[in-house]
């Protein structure tokens, strides 16, 4: 499936700066959170993992955890291949619709910005859910609300900016009773900061679901 992304136009100076500096850069309270959350975890997939941010913060605070990343845009592995040229082989281009053909066993799985871009998150979810050995950490900047006879709300904020919001009932009901095999526990963390004021979603707050196998 390919889905359309301003960010396949940046320029190779937008591309070293995205997400790594400023309001949503590194130190982000959900991206703290999300590696509180893999405490006791010896290895990740991170869908979606850009420049590498979440790695160079992995490295810092768990550099015992075997950290693999996957994205679907090219310049972005590139930067992060090039930006850490000794663990080059930790980051892969592809898409979260095949992590099936990913080697290896990961404890933990984490998307942290992506399902908002997709047009149906629930076959994206059980992907990464098999995955997932233990946990799968997921992160949206537009939480699931509730919306009338369960239907997702498309928000386009910017031109070429796709985005989604989902209906929370729905969505809970799909972690809860949909994956498969059923997950023991999830968890749900809410006020985990805001995206930059700039832009118009900027006064949503992250919000963290944590679905434990």
């Amino acid at each position: 499936m390919r889905l359309r992304e301003t960010w396949r136009r940046f320029t190779p100076a937008q591309v070293r700066d995205f997400l790594r500096v400023g309001h949503e850069g590194r130190d982000h309270p959900s991206r703290v959170r999300a590696v509180a959350l893999l405490e006791g975890m010896t290895s990740v997939l991170d869908v979606g993992c850009g420049t590498g941010v979440m790695f160079e913060l992995l490295r810092e605070r768990r550099p015992d955890i075997d950290y693999r990343g996957i994205d679907v845009t090219a310049q972005f592995v590139a930067a992060a291949r090039e930006r850490f040229p000794a663990d080059a082989v930790r980051f892969r281009e592809g898409s979260l619709y095949e992590l099936d053909g990913l080697p290896g066993v990961f404890d933990a799985v984490l998307c942290r910005h992506i399902l908002e871009h997709l047009p149906d998150w629930a076959p994206a979810v059980q992907r990464m859910y098999e995955r997932a050995r233990r946990k799968l950490v997921i992160i949206f900047y537009l939480p699931p609300r509730p919306l009338r006879l369960w239907r997702k709300r498309n928000e386009r904020f910017e031109p070429g900016f796709y985005t989604h919001t989902y209906d929370l009932g729905r969505f809970l009901d799909h972690l809860l009773n949909g994956l498969t095999p059923p997950p023991a526990e999830v968890r749900i963390h809410p006020r985990q900061g805001t995206s930059d004021p700039r832009f118009r979603w900027g006064d949503r707050e992250n919000i963290i679901y944590e679905v434990i196998r």
